[in-house]
């Protein structure tokens, strides 16, 4: 009877060490759609399994389907997606910027704010360049010096508006000067692009107000600008083209005449000009001691005539008799005529007789009848007229009563 309690040979070595069939992964579906159950079945020879090749299922049922698993990403691919994508973002947005940025270094003010930079700093030159501005010789206020002496300057400003229309821009800003804002206007022209996206603005020279300054005396009168000489035409003025400021004007007549001085405010850019510096000359005490010398020594020459009617002079004597000859003629002086010395007109600075002076002729006479002395006068001897300049000499004098006669002293 042991034999019935020996161990089943197949149990030991086969069958029974294989789990059940529900335990094995991936046959629960698989019996579950075919709708079979799988249980102890009995036992079966050794060495024999399931129908069909060692290993295989049920004879006809589809064996499980093993899903391929996915791949995981390596870390450095993952690390070169993410690089790959800030890199894209990273360049949207500095095209954005450097748009936004090439947009505004573009702008049509630009050249407008760096004139203004540049004058409100003083940099008269670099200021001019960046206008356009073209200077002649006769340009004396438009540089470093001139505007440095120059008040109520342009000190600050801000750009109110900016209009484009073609290939043409406005900027309407206002300038800080004396306490005040201006207003400014500034035209610009596109003169091309960069990289054939950004417009490239070019300023057009603003037109300069001017300092005009007008002096009544002689035509070549020397006048200080700002601290530059400057001397009027033949009408007695001269203009001077001239940034925004204020200029001081003064005189310069040296030792013979002097004049009052004042102040040209040129007020923004655009047709502005100054009111006129209106300055009047008169002569100083060295002047008026020229000018009544200047008289004298014209008195003096036609004293010195040894003509009965002196040629440009206010005194002549008349009547001679033909039958005789008149030698040794000559005037005497009995009494110098008494002059002052007024202000400028157009003639020149007015020199008026107060007291005439007396002068007397004599000559010597001969013929048919014999011979004998001729006389006239006491006459009068009118010295007005004008004083018309100055030189190193003197002054220059011009009689009003005679023929125009001229004389200088000193």
């Amino acid at each position: 009877m042991s034999d019935q309690h020996a161990q089943d040979p197949d149990q030991q070595g086969g069958w029974g060490a294989v789990p059940p069939v529900a335990s094995i992964r991936g046959t629960d579906g698989a019996f579950a759609a075919a709708g079979q159950t799988v249980g102890p079945g009995p036992a079966v020879g050794p060495g024999a399994g399931f129908a069909g090749a060692p290993g295989a299922g049920f004879a006809g049922a589809p064996g499980p389907v093993p899903q391929r698993p996915r791949r995981k990403l390596r870390r450095g691919q993952l690390i070169g997606i993410i690089s790959g994508g800030t890199a894209v973002v990273l360049l949207l947005v500095a095209g954005v910027v450097g748009y936004s940025v090439g947009s505004a270094s573009h702008s049509a003010d630009r050249p407008v704010r760096a004139f203004l930079d540049d004058l409100t700093a003083g940099r008269v030159a670099d200021a001019l360049d960046d206008a356009g501005i073209e200077r002649g010789k006769s340009d004396v206020l438009l540089g470093d010096a001139a505007y440095a002496k120059a008040s109520d300057k342009v000190t600050g400003y801000r750009v109110a508006a900016t209009r484009t229309d073609g290939d043409t821009a406005t900027v309407r800003a206002y300038l800080r000067q004396g306490g005040q804002d201006v207003a400014a206007t500034f035209t610009l022209d596109k003169t091309g692009t960069d990289w054939g996206v950004f417009p490239v603005w070019e300023l057009q020279a603003p037109e300069l107000g001017s300092v005009d300054v007008a002096v009544r005396g002689p035509s070549g009168a020397s006048v200080t600008v700002a601290g530059r000489n400057v001397r009027t035409a033949k009408d007695g003025t001269v203009s001077l083209r001239a940034l925004p400021g204020t200029y001081d004007v003064a005189f310069d007549g040296g030792k013979w005449t002097t004049a009052r001085g004042g102040s040209a405010d040129v007020s923004g850019f655009g047709r502005t000009t100054s009111t006129p510096v209106q300055m009047t000359t008169t002569l100083t005490t060295a002047g008026q001691q020229a000018a009544k010398r200047a008289v004298d020594d014209w008195v003096d020459g036609c004293i010195a005539s040894t003509d009965a009617a002196p040629a440009g002079c206010s005194f002549y004597a008349y009547g001679q008799n033909p039958a005789y000859t008149y030698t040794n003629q000559k005037w005497t002086l009995e009494t110098r005529p008494t002059v002052r010395v007024g202000s400028w007109t157009t003639n020149g600075w007015l020199i008026t007789t107060t007291t005439f002076g007396r002068a007397k002729y004599t000559a010597d006479i001969s013929g048919a009848a014999g011979t004998g002395t001729a006389s006239a006068g006491p006459l009068n001897v009118n010295a007005s007229g004008y004083v018309t300049g100055f030189s190193s000499d003197g002054a220059t004098f011009r009689s009003a009563v005679g023929n125009g006669s001229s004389d200088t002293g000193s």
